[in-house]
């Protein structure tokens, strides 16, 4: 059994990520990030961890130069893409047939900083929301464990953070 954490858009400058997400990070087989580093400096820190990532819109000059747009990779037989945009709003059908194109059976991406997680045909997509800069979501990543053809998906709370304000801080 394989266990993959999946983040994106971390957008920082320096590494300051959330305490539960370098925990999901320090007992995962691999990281993959799906875009959005911004600093080069804390794309470097991510290698620190078995990674696959791909640049995007945000990242400096240097990451774009060292990272490619589209990746692709294999865990336990289950072919994975990544990618960081595609052309949509509230419709990801063309991240789905990109994911047809490059023939993986889940396609990871970014851009729009909220979880989700949705079959077009043969392929599911995932997008791991944002660790530190949601956008109508909670802070999030994902976890993927892949058993042989099993594989399973879960969404993680990383910090009490909504749409950039600490909303759960009053609920306890």
């Amino acid at each position: 059994m394989k266990k993959i954490i999946v983040v994106s858009d971390t957008h920082i400058s320096e590494w300051k990520l959330p305490e539960k997400l370098l925990e999901l990070m320090e007992d995962a087989d691999l990281v993959v990030h799906a875009g959005d580093f911004d600093c080069y400096n804390v794309y470097k820190k991510f290698q620190s961890y078995e990674l696959k990532a791909v640049s995007g819109n945000m990242d400096d000059k240097k990451i774009k130069e060292e990272l490619p747009e589209v990746e692709t990779f294999s865990v336990e037989g289950v072919k994975f893409g990544v990618i960081h945009k595609g052309n949509y709003l509230n419709d990801f059908s063309d991240l789905g047939y990109k994911a047809l194109e490059l023939n993986v059976n889940f396609l990871i991406f970014g851009h729009i900083h909220r979880f989700v997680l949705e079959n077009f045909k043969n392929a599911v997509l995932l997008c791991p929301g944002s660790p530190t800069e949601p956008k109508l979501s909670a802070a999030s990543c994902a976890e993927i464990t892949v058993d042989g053809s099993k594989v399973n998906v879960r969404c993680h709370i990383v910090q009490n953070l909504f749409c950039g304000m600490n909303v759960f801080e009053g609920f306890k």
